[in-house]
């Protein structure tokens, strides 16, 4: 009995006083931060101020010399873990498509490849965007024709609900399907028109979009893929359909269009044109590269040019000499007589 008391003395000194009442010998060390308790009521108080939860630190550095059969199981079950969270990631349905849209599911595939048909470059987003929910953007196969989602924001009316502090929408519509084959002007009619009954709802927001007409406002397409999009957009033709005014562009889910009464685009936004932008953006800096990697080697260009025209004639003359002193048989000694032209090249 004496024994085992001395060892249960000797194994409370080692851990000494309670770190939280210093009152009484510690019978427990923490996992986690390793403070040193008596009683329960010291350790949920611990808990408590160093808001701890008690769960040792599985990737705390632990010396070789100090690991234990416990800290190998618990560093092996740890691996274990993350073998299985890879494993469900890898498995997951909304994660699968990643790679530049190179593994789209088969509808979604078939809707871009035509659209580069119609030379549009359209880009899918991952499942979990917002954007990509929303879109609503129907292929009609049997009939061949596109019907995109557009959202119409219509800036001037934007700008003066600001300056009013009036929070209302009417700057902002959403059509869920639009043929392509349909002009700007018929599709946004119905907002502009005074007989539509969608532009009598929204006439406080629209009047003076409806008193212009549609001869007087301009469009504008949110530029997407190329530098500085933000701030970008292109221009569009009323009298031209929905499928000739978004060939040549790049159109992320669906397309967003700027409706003004201006014949100038949005406040902070800069016109492009999506024929130079492409040569800029695409051959621009190839073109750049290739001078610049060049520009080295047509130092000193008409001394270089006359030494090669120079050389050029006399390799004709060459030539003509070799022709004229060649034997009956046709063997001539080119490299004897070119060497004889080289050294007086040289001196």
């Amino acid at each position: 009995m004496s024994e085992e008391k001395a060892g249960t003395s000797v194994k409370s000194l080692r851990l000494g006083l309670c770190e939280v009442c210093a009152a009484k010998e510690a019978q427990y060390a923490c996992p986690k931060c390793e403070v040193k308790t008596c009683s329960v009521a010291c350790v949920q108080i611990h808990k408590r101020e160093l808001d701890c939860d008690g769960l040792r630190d599985r990737t705390k550095f632990v010396p070789l010399s100090e690991m234990t059969a416990r800290e190998m199981m618990s560093d092996y079950y740890f691996l274990e873990e993350c073998t299985r969270y890879a494993d469900d990631r890898k498995g997951d349905h909304a994660k699968r498509y990643t790679q530049q849209q190179r593994y789209l599911p088969g509808p979604q595939h078939r809707m871009r490849a035509a659209a580069q048909k119609r030379n549009i470059k359209l880009s899918l987003l991952l499942p979990l965007f917002s954007r990509h929910k929303e879109n609503t953007t129907f292929l009609d196969w049997k009939r061949n024709r596109f019907y995109w989602r557009i959202d119409w924001l219509f800036a001037n009316a934007a700008e003066e609900e600001k300056e009013e502090h009036d929070q209302t929408k009417s700057a902002h519509f959403v059509d869920a399907r639009c043929d392509e084959e349909l002009t700007l002007a018929a599709l946004l009619l119905k907002y502009v028109d005074p007989k539509q009954e969608t532009a009598r709802k929204n006439r406080k927001g629209l009047v003076r979009y409806q008193t212009v007409g549609i001869g007087g406002l301009s469009f504008w397409l949110q530029a997407e893929g190329v530098r500085r999009s933000a701030t970008r957009c292109y221009h569009l033709e009323a009298n031209k359909t929905l499928r000739e005014n978004l060939s040549g562009k790049t159109i992320v889910e669906f397309p967003t269009i700027f409706v003004t009464y201006a014949p100038h685009p949005p406040a902070g936004y800069e016109t492009i044109d999506s024929d130079k932008e492409s040569d800029d953006e695409l051959t621009g800096n190839a073109s750049d590269s290739q001078s610049e990697e060049e520009e080295p080697a047509s130092a000193n260009t008409p001394k270089k040019a006359k030494i090669l025209h120079d050389f050029d004639e006399i390799h004709d003359v060459y030539h003509a000499l070799a022709a004229a002193y060649s034997d009956d048989d046709g063997d001539t000694d080119h490299c004897g007589i070119e060497g004889m032209f080289r050294e007086d090249i040289e001196l």
